[in-house]
């Protein structure tokens, strides 16, 4: 073996002993948020206090189980925010949701993406925050989308993903997420002139 080859081969084993180790200490962090925290068994006050000593800014313990959290700790949750069952927060940037939401089940919020080049999709992450405002309602499997800042007293309906900013006070709902009506028209006003 020539002196390349071996120097080569201990950077490859440090590189491996330093993913190992990164690897078994995110681990432990994710069972103790996820697994444990996250289980159907840890009552909702235990959940909070686990997340809260974590570092996690979670103002409510409105936190129901399986939700899962990865990336990083950024993650702040105001007061009186109800969080129901399977949710997911990757937060590899800030996500900052306001007080008084509801966060339906199975709700996806994702702050990071891979960046499209020339060849088509690059191993190069970027990553953008999300922000969502004061009593906001997000319907059972809505996708929040990084960069994305949702207004406060918004609606958005199930099943919708939310690819771009929201304006406030108005219900939203699609794949894009759109503009369905605002929350000071009757609905019966936006069918009638839908209609004719």
């Amino acid at each position: 073996m020539t002196g390349d080859n071996i120097m080569a081969e201990g950077a490859t084993i440090r590189d491996l002993a330093r993913s190992v180790a990164q690897d078994l200490s995110w681990g432990w962090k994710s069972f103790i948020t996820n697994s444990v925290a996250g289980s159907a068994l840890c009552p909702r006050a235990v959940r909070y206090a686990i997340l809260r000593m974590r570092g996690f800014d979670v103002q409510t313990p409105k936190l129901q189980s399986r939700c899962t959290f990865t990336g990083g700790r950024d993650i702040h949750i105001g007061a009186r925010t109800s969080v129901n069952v399977w949710c997911y927060f990757e937060a590899v940037a800030p996500i900052r949701i306001g007080v008084d939401c509801h966060i339906a089940m199975f709700t996806t919020i994702i702050t990071s993406s891979h960046e499209l080049g020339p060849a088509g999709v690059t191993h190069r992450r970027s990553s953008a925050p999300v922000t969502i405002g004061d009593r906001v309602w997000l319907g059972a499997h809505v996708t929040v989308l990084p960069g994305v800042t949702i207004g406060d007293d918004v609606v958005v309906a199930a099943g919708a993903v939310v690819t771009r900013d929201l304006a406030p006070g108005a219900v939203y709902g699609g794949v894009p997420a759109r503009l369905i009506r605002t929350l000071d028209e009757a609905p019966s006003v936006m069918t009638a002139a839908a209609a004719g």
